[in-house]
């Protein structure tokens, strides 16, 4: 009699894949978040009190905000409603109540995370004509790094998501650790009979602890989108679009407050260098960087590997934004004495030109990453376009294969359509298109149906067998998860 293992032999073993469970992760990143948070309140406690009597000491010493005490007030209630979930959702899990356990998740990263919240809500809406001002250009924005997907793109939503976590958590946070480290920093470093040398030490260190948490904030936002939705990731190009959609968010509340609250008297300047020049070349370029490190590492196999990715992403991100406050002072000097007779020439001229040198280099290491991960989709849809053309199903033709393959040609189709058809024409077209080319990319049997629907073709009574290179298929070397697992 045949050995039931010599016929069907056993899957080899494989590590056990943390990525596969993304709700230990995105618990994790809200808990780093509130340990950080935590950290500040036992240095502020801790802190020893500034009694100089020179005038200029008063800095250290002003009220808190009410919007600051309710971010307080709003996040110690939420560790105590965290833990009060936990216990249920220990209990649910254990019962196998499913939905009780999805809730019980939601909610607990809400109330550890929303709190942020109130800081940017605070700045927004104390100049709300600002606000809107910034919001039309940072639209402009957001819809050329949604279209920079030239083949597979993400769903709209997620990239308005990603930029409300920039815009509202991303900037609280950063917002919110940064005033404690103006509040404690003084009384640990500041030295009354050399003050000085470490006022230069507490500014250099201001500087550091802002751009830190600037970018972490941001990078917590991507990687939760990126764990929540990641049937939708295409590794490099997903992340760079999610990333840079949260430093457009930032970006916005950041402008608003300095023209509101920091530079008042330069308004018009200050919207010039952050909402134009530096739109898309300083905050969307730096947290681009860390959801490229992100995206990759989703995409790649389980290891050291992905922790590598990750961790290479967060510090080009962090390091390209310490050099660039670094080198923008430095550089704006020289501006100012280039243009010392032209001051609005200064402005329209000399700031696009710094930016460019600070900021450059890293823009371009961004364009290069996108150039890369789009050759390398280009490469997985034109070797799986022979084989879904010639399965029979009729949801690509050998005619419709060459138009997806082609951006040029699909842009130039949308807008006949748009044309011919309208908004509800151009919407279904793309749909369809997108639909045809996550079938090429992952050729399950339900993407084949839902081609055959939006084309108005009943659905397939059998299907053909999956190719090797599927994720689902038994013979693939590659095989992931695409859904969200427990």
């Amino acid at each position: 009699m045949t050995s039931l293992d010599s016929v069907v032999p056993s899957p080899p073993h494989r590590p056990p894949d943390p990525f596969r469970r993304p709700w230990h992760i995105a618990l994790g990143i809200a808990l780093v978040l509130s340990a950080a948070f935590a950290t500040a309140q036992v240095l502020y406690w801790a802190a020893p009190e500034i009694t100089s009597p020179l005038p200029w000491m008063r800095i250290y010493l002003l009220p808190q905000p009410p919007a600051l005490r309710l971010t307080r007030v709003l996040l110690y209630s939420g560790w105590g409603v965290a833990l009060l979930l936990a216990a249920v959702l220990f209990g649910a899990t254990r019962a196998g109540r499913v939905r009780v356990v999805r809730v019980c998740r939601a909610a607990i990263l809400t109330v550890l995370l929303l709190p942020y919240a109130v800081m940017a809500l605070d700045t927004l809406a104390g100049a709300p004509l600002t606000a809107l001002l910034c919001l039309a250009t940072s639209a402009v924005a957001l819809l050329a790094v949604h279209r920079v997907q030239l083949y597979l793109r993400l769903p709209a939503r997620l990239t308005l998501l990603a930029f409300a976590w920039g815009a509202l958590v991303g900037s609280g946070f950063a917002i919110v650790m940064s005033m404690w480290f103006s509040w404690y920093a003084g009384g640990y470093l500041l030295d009354f009979e050399r003050p000085r040398g470490s006022i230069r030490t507490l500014l250099a260190l201001f500087a550091l602890n802002a751009d830190f948490f600037s970018e972490v904030g941001k990078a917590a936002g991507v990687a939760l989108v990126l764990l929540v939705f990641r049937r939708y990731v295409d590794g490099v190009v997903s992340g760079l679009v999610l990333g840079a959609a949260s430093g457009i968010g930032l970006n916005l509340t950041e402008t608003v407050r300095y023209m509101a609250e920091i530079e008042p008297g330069q308004p018009a300047a200050q919207f010039w260098a952050r909402q134009v020049v530096g739109l898309l070349t300083v905050h969307a370029v730096f947290s681009g960087l860390a959801g490229a490190g992100f995206g990759a590492a989703l995409r790649a196999g389980p290891g050291r590997g992905r922790v590598c990715l990750c961790v290479s992403g967060l510090l080009a991100a962090f390091g390209g934004h310490l050099l660039f406050d670094t080198l923008m002072p430095l550089l704006d000097r020289r501006r100012r004495d280039l243009f010392s007779g032209a001051e609005t020439l200064g402005v329209l001229v000399g700031v696009p030109l710094v930016t460019l040198i600070a900021a450059g280099p890293f823009a371009v290491l961004c364009l290069l990453l996108l150039r890369r991960g789009l050759r390398d989709q280009a490469a997985v849809l034109r070797a799986a376009l022979p084989v879904e053309t010639a399965s029979g199903t009729g949801a690509v033709t050998p005619a419709e294969g060459g138009l997806l393959l082609s951006p040029g040609r699909r842009l130039l189709l949308e807008l006949a359509v748009w044309r011919r058809d309208g908004t509800a024409g151009l919407r279904h077209l793309i749909r369809l298109q997108q639909a045809q080319l996550r079938l090429l990319h992952d050729p399950l049997p339900h993407r084949s149906d839902e081609v055959r629907q939006l084309k108005g073709l009943p659905p397939l009574t059998t299907h053909p067998p999956l190719p090797p290179s599927s994720p689902l298929s038994p013979n693939s070397p590659h095989s992931i998860d695409q859904g969200v697992s427990s």
